[in-house]
């Protein structure tokens, strides 16, 4: 069989010495060498709950009859995208009504939402809130933000900054007595955090929760045992949220995850942060270290995971980022990172105008280019 595979390839499959094979119903996994010890296959790492998630986008790929880029161009040229995007809002939208069930069964009175950059925490957040509301509680939303330490007492780093992303950077003994007062049905004082001066406000604001009340934190760190371990675990919901694009460019040929994360990034800091991409582009390497130092290794932790993944969102991401991308200089050190975005978007047609329109304004994906009613500044 000939096949082809887009980027710099081996000229034989001979010259990859170490690796180990693993049945994985229904396929296998490939364990490729250990960067720390490349002359063995990294460790096997079991995700269950991650490659359900997967799995479950996977079928939805399929019932909406769109596994590719091919498939997805199809739609946006025989007009059939803006009915694509009401179907990806509504399985999105039971997703979150399936999980606000499961936390109202399980007696939850504290939630922690966590997930890595631009994978929509805080408008799932928002969406969960109101079907929790649905469901006859009342959700408190908190942002584990507001727990953050004074920056001129946080510890510098090799390069002179403090590392935000860092649990160290969370005052956590305020965070656990504030959860333990609120869970025991006392009174307790949240704090706010100003980030235009990047300190605590003096005072901060009395809480405390009524029978039907229920307690949603949101942050990156939201699943770090640190910060509810020894609570009564049936108190306590967990959910991890990523974007788990299962959208290949063709049969064989993937788009990374990281990638759509990166480009939803890209549009949003350039949106509203009014940040040049370059910027993001530079910056993305040191968040995936905190990601896979401070969150990716507590996911399987979670009694829910969602996939914020969209499977419309190139298109509509593309009408934002190509021309941003494009604008790189070659003289720019991210630029050979840009130009694999480039790559990715050559291969997407751009979503029509009609198709913007469906869009609904609570959608995960109005958090990156604009128009969420959730959020005022948009």
């Amino acid at each position: 069989m000939a096949e082809y595979f887009y980027g710099t390839m081996l000229p034989s499959t001979g010259y990859v010495k170490v690796f180990k094979l693993r049945r994985h119903a229904p396929g296998m996994v490939v364990q490729m060498p250990s960067p720390a010890d490349p002359a063995h296959p990294a460790p096997y790492t079991s995700l269950p709950k991650h490659l359900a998630a997967f799995a479950e986008s996977n079928r939805w790929c399929d019932i909406l009859g769109c596994m590719n880029a091919a498939d997805l161009n199809d739609m946006t040229v025989s007009g059939k995208l803006p009915d694509f995007i009401r179907v990806n809002e509504a399985l999105h939208d039971q997703s979150i009504a399936r999980i606000a069930q499961g936390v109202a069964d399980r007696g939850a009175k504290a939630v922690f939402v966590a997930g890595p950059s631009s994978s929509g925490k805080t408008t799932f957040a928002n969406r969960l809130c109101i079907h929790l509301r649905v469901l006859g509680l009342r959700p408190v939303l908190i942002s584990l933000d507001d727990f953050y330490l004074d920056r001129d007492v946080l510890p510098l780093e090799a390069d002179g900054k403090p590392d935000l992303e860092a649990l160290s950077a969370l005052d956590v003994p305020l965070l656990r007595q504030c959860l333990a007062d609120l869970l025991s049905g006392q009174e307790t004082l949240m704090p706010r955090f100003d980030f235009t001066v990047s300190k605590r406000f003096r005072e901060g604001y009395p809480l405390r929760l009524d029978s039907n009340q229920i307690l949603v934190m949101e942050g990156i760190h939201g699943l770090n045992p640190a910060l509810h371990e020894g609570f009564d675990p049936q108190l306590i919901s967990k959910i991890y949220i990523s974007e788990l694009t299962c959208l290949n460019l063709d049969h064989h040929n993937r788009i990374r995850t990281t990638d759509a994360r990166l480009l939803r990034r890209i549009v949003r800091d350039h949106q509203f942060r009014n940040t040049p991409p370059e910027e993001t582009l530079a910056m993305w390497n040191s968040v995936r270290r905190g990601e896979e130092k401070w969150i990716f290794p507590y996911q399987e932790q979670a009694d829910f995971v969602f996939n914020s993944a969209l499977h419309y969102e190139l298109p509509v991401l593309k009408r934002y980022a190509y021309d941003l991308l494009l604008s790189i200089p070659e003289s720019d050190p991210v630029y050979l990172g840009s130009r694999r975005l480039v790559k990715i978007l050559h291969y997407i047609l751009p979503a029509t105008d009609e198709a913007m329109l469906d869009i609904p304004p609570l959608s995960l994906l109005r958090e990156f280019i604009g128009g969420c009613t959730l959020y005022l500044n948009q």
